[in-house]
């Protein structure tokens, strides 16, 4: 009994972690239409990608973290390499990481800028220099640029 109680405890739990917002975020980058889970809230923005084994060429996470966040973004348990955007509140590019490599073990490299941003998308490695995109390049990020996210 107390095994089963147990397991229905780990059951619990998982379902209870957040997912991203089940509508993705239509946007535009570098010309291209890019659809973008959207993830606000602490629990969400730890579980990001992790354990995916595949991100289609016009699929990507988009974290929306509170102003004047500066958020340090790594890839532990990923299991696929990326482009990280930094992104700042007037949607301009401030740093583009290209190929991130996934982390098998800590300690992990940690991917960040010094000044205050609101998003880091995330989309597949290569993304990011087949669109030709720079630092200080201004995004469309439609509808998520006009709601300040959630303080949390």
């Amino acid at each position: 009994m107390r095994l089963w109680l147990r397991l229905m405890a780990c059951l619990a739990m998982l379902c209870s972690i957040p997912a991203a917002h089940a509508e993705p975020l239509e946007v535009m980058l570098g010309g291209e239409r890019f659809y973008l889970e959207v993830v606000d809230d602490p629990a969400s923005r730890r579980q990001g990608l992790m354990g995916r084994e595949f991100l289609a060429p016009d699929e990507g996470m988009l974290f929306d973290f509170p102003s004047s966040t500066t958020p340090a973004i790594w890839m532990r348990n990923m299991l696929i390499s990326l482009d990280l955007l930094f992104v700042d509140e007037q949607s301009r590019l401030v740093k583009v990481f290209t190929d991130v490599p996934p982390c098998d073990a800590p300690p992990c490299d940690i991917y960040r800028v010094e000044r205050p941003i609101r998003f880091v998308i995330e989309v597949a490695a290569g993304t990011a220099d087949r669109l030709g995109l720079e630092s200080g390049m201004v995004l469309n990020l439609g509808r998520i640029t006009r709601q300040p996210a959630p303080y949390q």
